[in-house]
């Protein structure tokens, strides 16, 4: 068995940092209208990985949007029922979290599928 392949592969592949805004609640504003809340962010590290337009493709996903695929040993949320996703920030740019494959419980690691969104700004 070669157990945690993340951690295999992250002494040869190099990791990136981003930072991992971890969704909180949804709390009515003061002109009653629901935002997502977060926690403060936190810096994580991980292998940042562009998505092929083929796979993109094959996922029925829009080809026009730009995909991010990050490895890490985070327990980064997709898409939960009441809740929203968490988000991430890499190099200015922001990335909704769409999916994941979850490897967490049993090896430690996550890969996550992340949509840019625009430019960060906060």
């Amino acid at each position: 068995m070669l157990g945690n392949l993340h951690r295999i592969a992250a002494r040869y592949i190099p990791q990136q940092t981003a930072r991992w805004y971890r969704f909180k609640a949804r709390e009515m504003d003061e002109l009653g209208q629901w935002k997502n809340t977060y926690h403060d962010p936190a810096t994580i590290r991980g292998s940042w990985q562009a998505v092929d337009t083929q796979d993109v493709q094959e996922m029925g996903l829009d080809t026009a949007k730009v995909y991010r695929k990050l490895y890490t040993s985070h327990d980064i949320r997709n898409i939960q029922r009441g809740a929203s996703t968490d988000y991430l920030v890499f190099a200015g740019r922001r990335y909704d979290v769409m999916g994941d494959v979850d490897w967490y419980a049993q090896d430690g690691w996550k890969s996550v599928l992340c949509i840019e969104v625009g430019d960060h700004d906060g």
